[in-house]
């Protein structure tokens, strides 16, 4: 297995898109996200591909964040994809493993679906631990709402 991990420049994107694509497919997702939005927002992400030859095998997609309670700069990994014939051969946790050699978070932060037992399983296995928080989301009309509220 030839495998490098690298971030993604500008140039990689449509791969990063293309990866991020099967990943939604893979969760059975709706894929909201185009190519135009993903180059847009370049400048607030991270990413690594990791690439096999030529081909994207495994993506990570994250968010820099700042935590006072954790006392520094964090990542929020939004996004982790390892094409499916490789999973279980220690792909994701080279992603992660770069990301932190990458970027030199003091933490990072992730959500998985409460009805993943298998992703749930491997990031504990990696040390992650589940937290008392309540994931919340403002979309749509209630955002719009909001904002008209100034």
């Amino acid at each position: 297995m030839n495998i490098t991990i690298s971030p993604v420049t500008r140039a990689d994107v449509p791969m990063l898109h293309h990866a991020l694509s099967q990943l939604s497919s893979d969760l059975g997702d709706a894929h909201l996200a185009s190519l135009d939005s993903l180059t847009q927002a370049s400048d607030t992400w991270r990413a690594l591909l990791a690439v096999e030859g030529t081909i994207p095998v495994g993506a990570l997609l994250a968010t820099p964040l700042f935590s006072t309670t954790r006392g520094g700069l964090g990542l929020y990994v939004s996004d982790l994809w390892v094409d499916g014939r490789l999973r279980g051969q220690g792909l994701g946790a080279r992603l992660l493993a770069q990301a932190l050699n990458e970027w030199s978070p003091v933490f990072v932060k992730l959500a998985t679906y409460q009805d993943n037992a298998s992703a749930q399983a491997f990031y504990s296995r990696l040390g992650f631990a589940a937290q008392r928080e309540t994931n919340m989301i403002l979309h749509g009309a209630a955002l719009d709402r909001l904002k008209g509220q100034r």
